[in-house]
């Protein structure tokens, strides 16, 4: 078929819905009008509760919400109050006496859905510089309907517009799966799906300006968070780069630093080379030798978390310096969980054995590729590694020792870790089978 006739069959359909919906959106105007299309907005919102429902009943989360009591409370206090918020909301519109389930829905929205949001809001994935003053706008835009229809039960207009500000959690997630069915917004899905989900919803709350509200909130934030904390270029690559799961070394910042002091193409010489050069970058003094100090200045640089710094340090007391080859071995070729798991020969070697593979191997999979050191244990420095990729501040790593560390050795033995059923069966199939 030529070209033109392509470009028409595409362009007539998507022509004539852009034209019904600006002739309906500026024909039928007006308060009533402007009610009935919150109602559709509201009833396709409904539909997609159902979904998103079903999604988090029978998907288990992200490790992150499971691996302490505090987070698996969080998780399911949020799912469960967003559920009583959604029943309620409905039986309230429907109902001749609409004020108990109003101010039950109210209640379960301030007491349950919102703390368990603000809670969330530090570990959320994608860009950082648009998904925390997004959680937080949205977070609080919440919070102040709820208030108001807690004041005013009997009130049709809060009770909608808190249904609606709640169903932003349900449009992210419809967006997300959409861009994902799809392949759009591929490096920047989360940040895409959260702002895509506003431009929904907040001229149906906040009026024709919603978005721009929205907007200026984030630039604002933006800019405050600029002069107040003051980042390097390094942690600003951090704060606004997409990152759907967290790694042990931002590799833009480090990508950035090789760039600002080597004058080599690291993308056309090996990665010992590469390796080799910052090596002797960082040796000022021309030993042959990096002390610790030197060490900590890089990873610093490269947006290593204190924690995981502290913890290798305190974990190679007896190396007071690294020559080339123990910096090589020990730091340079660290890599993530999930960096690990890509050797085509460990993929190949499990999955030849489709679905006759048992839990038990499954589970060894994970923990041999956490076990760095191959000592046949995960101790505090692995596990540290282990939580920042999935998401979980590393200063929790003492919690989750705490609990899983049945004998008190501050070492996870692979019978202990078996019952980490959240993390390695999510890594397994977040991994693995997605390969």
């Amino acid at each position: 078929m030529p070209i033109y006739f392509k470009n028409l069959f595409l362009l007539l359909p998507v022509s004539i819905y852009a034209i019904a919906c600006f002739y309906f959106s500026t024909t039928f105007t007006g308060e009533e009008p402007e009610y009935y299309q919150k109602l559709i907005l509201c009833g396709a919102s409904i539909l997609s509760n159902f979904y998103v429902l079903y999604y988090h009943y029978t998907n288990p989360p992200h490790p992150k919400f499971l691996m302490l009591p505090k987070r698996k409370l969080s998780i399911r206090t949020h799912v469960i109050s967003g559920s009583i918020e959604v029943v309620f909301g409905v039986i309230a519109f429907f109902s001749a006496n609409p004020e108990i389930p109003a101010i039950i829905m109210a209640l379960s929205a301030i007491i349950g859905h919102v703390t368990s949001s603000f809670y969330q809001t530090p570990i959320v994935f994608g860009s950082k510089s648009a998904m925390i003053p997004g959680y937080l706008f949205f977070v609080s835009l919440h919070l102040y309907t709820a208030i108001h229809l807690l004041l005013e039960p009997d009130s049709n207009f809060w009770l909608i517009n808190t249904f609606l500000v709640l169903s932003t959690y349900v449009w992210c997630r419809v967006f997300y799966f959409v861009f994902t069915v799809f392949g759009l917004f591929k490096d920047n899905l989360y940040s895409a799906s959260i702002l895509a989900a506003g431009v929904l919803i907040l001229p149906s709350v906040l009026g024709a300006s919603g978005n721009l509200f929205f907007i200026l909130f984030l630039l604002g934030y933006n800019a405050l968070y600029k002069l107040i904390m003051n980042p390097t270029p390094a942690e600003w690559i951090s704060w606004t780069k997409e990152s759907q799961r967290q790694t042990l070394i931002d590799e833009d910042a480090k990508q950035l630093w090789i760039s600002n002091h080597l004058s080599i193409n690291s993308d056309q010489v090996d990665d010992q080379t590469v390796a080799a050069a910052v090596f002797a970058q960082l040796d000022t003094d021309k030993t042959g030798t990096l002390d610790k100090d030197e060490l900590r200045t890089l990873w610093h640089e490269w947006q290593v978390p204190d924690s995981f710094i502290n913890t290798f340090i305190a974990r190679n007391t007896n190396f007071n310096e690294f020559t080339f080859d123990e910096f090589y071995e020990k730091i340079w070729q660290i890599k993530g969980v999930k960096q690990r798991l890509k050797q085509e020969n460990i993929k190949l070697e499990y999955l030849s054995k489709g679905k006759n593979i048992s839990n038990e191997e499954k589970c060894k999979l994970i923990f041999e590729q956490i076990d760095i050191d191959r000592s046949g244990y995960i101790d505090e420095f692995e596990l540290k590694t282990l939580l920042l990729e999935w998401g979980l501040p590393s200063n929790e790593v003492d919690e989750y020792m705490e609990k899983y560390d049945e004998n008190k050795d501050l070492k996870i033995s692979l019978e202990e870790f078996f019952k980490m059923y959240p993390v390695w069966s999510f890594a397994y199939s977040d991994i693995i089978l997605a390969n």
